[in-house]
């Protein structure tokens, strides 16, 4: 019902609109917006109290007016401050858009000594995992150039997700079957040999 009435008052309210907007705009001194009912008090108190104060105020004082005409602002922005570079630290010559990284950030060139990247920490977290007695703490503290403790630390408080299924699966649902009980990650994957295969070779 709404857009009907709009539909209905837009001719209406648009009509001889531009005529309408020239007389208003020709009019010489604009109408001032009502006062408040407070504010015309006030008003009426200082015309009563000091009149020839409030008179002086509404007269254009034509030595302020000539001094204004003098008054010139000029801008001058300061000259930009350039940074001197440190040669070890050189900033970025490539602004443009890196790509999507695996982890969300991306991984250092150089990972300096006692460090390590995500990737390579659930690299060996993995590893562990997978065969504790192979992948030591320090092993991997020697593989990857990290302080023992701090290895040991990793080992004993971060672990990498693994899924575990009952082999037996409680409940009455019969479209789930049981399954192997445990899957572990793998972390190497050898290439194919090219080529069309036998059946017997498959």
């Amino acid at each position: 019902m709404g857009k009907v009435l709009s539909s209905i008052k837009h001719p209406f309210r648009n009509f001889n609109l531009e005529s309408r907007a020239h007389k208003v705009i020709s009019q010489p001194k604009p109408k001032p917006a009502p006062k408040h009912t407070r504010d015309q008090i006030e008003i009426e108190r200082l015309i009563k109290e000091y009149s020839d104060v409030y008179h002086a105020s509404l007269k254009k004082n034509a030595l302020l007016d000539e001094r204004l005409k003098d008054v010139f602002v000029v801008a001058d922005d300061p000259p930009p401050i350039i940074q001197p570079q440190n040669p070890s630290r050189p900033l970025p010559s490539d602004r443009s858009p890196s790509e999507p990284n695996l982890f969300g950030i991306k991984e250092p060139d150089i990972i300096p000594k006692g460090k390590t990247t995500l990737r390579n920490a659930l690299q060996f977290l993995g590893k562990h995992q997978g065969d504790p007695n192979n992948y030591t703490a320090e092993r991997i503290a020697n593989d990857y150039c990290l302080p023992e403790h701090v290895v040991k630390n990793l080992l004993m408080y971060y672990r990498v997700f693994e899924l575990y299924v009952p082999e037996q699966l409680k409940g009455n649902a019969k479209f789930a079957k049981a399954s192997i009980p445990k899957v572990y990650i793998i972390h190497d994957i050898k290439k194919l040999p090219s080529g069309n295969l036998k059946k017997d070779e498959t």
